[in-house]
């Protein structure tokens, strides 16, 4: 049988105090141990599922084994296509015994729900952690000092695996986009997303969240490395003042989100100026995978060059084709509001603010890790078109 693994547990909360009940219930469950203990004590992987030594048994969850597979230097990907029973067993055997693995190993700790005995993800032994409760004390400690100048009120928070994404969006700050003679006023609210692991798979984030209120779409728009990573390392103090510093700059710049939104409610949709460049190319076909592969199966486009096309003539080909796929976005993948936005005559034209929000409005229906990803990357290439507006 092929690789077997618990489900990696995911949900959206609406309340505030539905996410300090998950943290209350969760954190006292989650336990720290030393994989080298667990493999001196005789353990080993057994039944392609299960670690341990006939009489406490470690079950996985996929990002557990995921990041079991980082430590051995096997893809995951590729052991859960291992298919003859016992085979995955053997591969990770083999690797646990390997001494340059065991060194590896030494140095990390599983972190497992002691619920379940499930392993949900690797640390190393130095790893500084940083629980949920303390992560969300923090923010709100520091959500109420700027209440003044800054009042901001909970939006929703999204757990994956023990990864808190949580969001408050400004009570007073919005942008408004009317479009090329639109009748109405498009309102998006300003906030701020924070994001904490308390299984080493990333540091603290701080970036900042659009919530557009016509369809209740989300955005995640990078804030920058340089303010948007808190890594957990140093003592308590040095820890608080980094973060509250990196959060007293993303307030800071929130100015920028209203004339980002400017700028894309400006920008008419075109595909084919899109698409021309490389990096807008890329970060569009990015945001969901599956966007050239669905609309050339439904609308049959094939790229096809003649034998004797030159450099610039295949590049003005794969252009004008990816351009009808860009067009087709909207209609492949917009929801209810956003087709409805797009093709109504709110607007004069479609623009590429309508473009962004096709994706926000499909992943709304998608499970919490997929809509996080979606509004991330979403919101990757709202920047990138931002920031480079005059190329475009």
């Amino acid at each position: 049988m092929p690789l077997t693994t618990e489900k990696v547990p995911q949900t959206r909360f609406d309340y505030l105090a539905e996410v300090e009940e998950w943290i209350t219930e969760t954190s006292d469950h989650l336990e720290r141990v030393p994989i080298d203990g667990v493999l001196e004590s005789g353990a080993e992987f057994m039944d392609d599922e299960y670690l341990g030594d006939g009489d406490t048994m470690l079950r996985f969850n996929e990002r557990g084994m995921r990041a079991l597979c980082q430590i051995i230097g096997f893809r995951f990907d590729q052991l859960t296509k291992l298919e003859s029973p016992g085979l995955a067993t053997a591969v990770v055997n083999d690797l646990l015994h390997q001494q340059e693995v065991r060194g590896r190993v030494a140095e990390a700790e599983f972190v497992i729900d002691d619920r379940s005995m499930t392993v949900i993800g690797t640390v190393s032994k130095s790893y500084v952690s940083y629980d949920n409760a303390q992560f969300l004390a923090d923010i709100q400690e520091f959500l109420d000092s700027i209440k003044q100048q800054e009042p901001s009120e909970f939006r929703e928070a999204y757990v994956v695996n023990t990864e808190l994404t949580i969001r408050f969006c400004s009570t007073t700050r919005h942008g408004e986009i009317t479009g090329y003679g639109g009748t109405g006023v498009d309102k998006t609210t300003l906030g701020l997303e924070f994001h904490n692991s308390m299984v080493g798979t990333s540091s603290v984030r701080a970036n900042y969240f659009l919530y557009r209120l016509a369809c209740a779409n989300g955005m995640m728009v990078p804030a920058g490395e340089s303010v948007s990573r808190i890594h957990h390392s140093g003592n308590r103090n040095t820890f608080n003042k980094r973060l509250r510093h990196r959060f007293e700059e993303l307030v800071r710049k929130l100015d920028r989100l209203t004339e980002m939104l400017e700028t894309l409610g400006a920008m008419p949709f075109e595909p084919k100026r899109l698409v021309s460049n490389r990096e807008v190319n890329q970060l569009l076909f990015d945001v969901l995978p599956a966007t050239r592969r669905t609309i050339c199966d439904g609308d049959r486009l094939q790229l096809n060059y003649l034998p004797d096309a030159t450099t610039e003539d295949k590049t003005k080909l794969r252009i004008e084709h990816d351009a009808k796929i860009a067009a087709r976005i909207p209609d492949y993948f917009g929801g209810e509001h956003s087709r409805r936005i797009f093709e109504s005559g709110f607007r004069d034209k479609a623009t590429v603010f309508d473009l962004i929000n096709v994706f926000t409005e499909y992943a709304k229906d998608r499970p919490p890790s997929q809509r996080l990803e979606i509004e991330e990357k979403a919101g990757r290439l709202a920047k990138y078109i931002n920031d480079n507006k005059r190329k475009l």
